[in-house]
C-alpha cells in the first residue's frame, strides 16, 4: 500500500497503516518510529495518534523493544557493558529502561564474555597480543576496552590471558 515513499500521509489511518507495516518488518522503539514517521507525515497531532494507538494495541511496547535489543546484543558474546550501553543508546531505547538492561548483564556473564573474547584473539595466534610481554598486554587492554570493557573486566581478562597463556607459546621465538 506504501510503495511511493515519497507521498505523504495526511490522515490518522494511513499514519498507523505505514506503522504498522514498519512494526511488521521488525520492533522499533517509539522514538525511533516517530521520526520515521515524521519523514512521511507533517502533522504531530497524527503521529502522536497512531503512536497512542499502537500502544493501546500493545504493537508498541518500549520495555519488549529494550529486551530485544539486549537479547540481540547477547548473541554478540565478545562484547562488554559499555558496549551494551553505547547500543542501547544508538537504537534509541527509552532512558528508563537503559538501568534496568544493564542491570540484567550479571558481572559473572561480562567476566565469561572478556574470556571469550580472549579466546577469539588467541585463536588468531598474532604476537601482538603476546600477553608475556609489556606491548602485547597494552594491546590486549585496548582490544578488550574496544569491545566495551571496562577497567574491572579488562583486568580479569589479562589474568586470564596470563593464566592460560602455555609455556609452548612462549618458547615459540620464530
Amino acid at each position: 500500500m506504501f510503495r511511493n515513499a515519497s507521498r505523504s500521509l495526511t490522515t490518522c489511518d494511513e499514519v498507523y497503516e505505514y506503522a504498522l507495516s514498519l512494526l511488521d518488518r521488525r520492533e522499533h522503539g517509539e522514538k525511533e518510529l516517530v521520526q520515521k514517521l515524521q519523514r512521511r507525515c507533517p502533522s504531530a497531532g497524527l503521529i502522536r495518534e497512531a503512536v497512542a494507538k499502537l500502544k493501546e494495541y500493545d504493537l508498541l511496547d518500549e520495555e519488549r523493544y529494550a529486551k530485544r535489543v539486549f537479547e540481540s546484543w547477547r548473541a554478540r558474546k565478545v562484547y562488554g557493558r559499555l558496549h551494551l550501553q553505547a547500543e542501547l543508546l544508538k537504537k534509541q531505547v527509552g532512558e528508563a529502561y537503559i538501568p534496568v538492561i544493564l542491570a540484567m548483564l550479571s558481572e559473572e556473564e561480562e567476566a565469561q564474555r572478556v574470556q571469550a573474547a580472549y579466546r577469539q584473539i588467541a585463536g588468531r595466534r598474532d604476537k601482538k597480543y603476546d600477553c608475556t610481554t609489556e606491548k602485547g598486554v597494552a594491546a590486549l587492554a585496548r582490544y578488550f576496552a574496544a569491545r566495551g570493557f571496562g577497567p574491572s573486566m579488562i583486568r580479569i581478562g589479562l589474568a586470564f590471558a596470563k593464566e592460560t597463556a602455555t609455556p609452548s607459546s612462549q618458547d615459540d621465538t620464530v
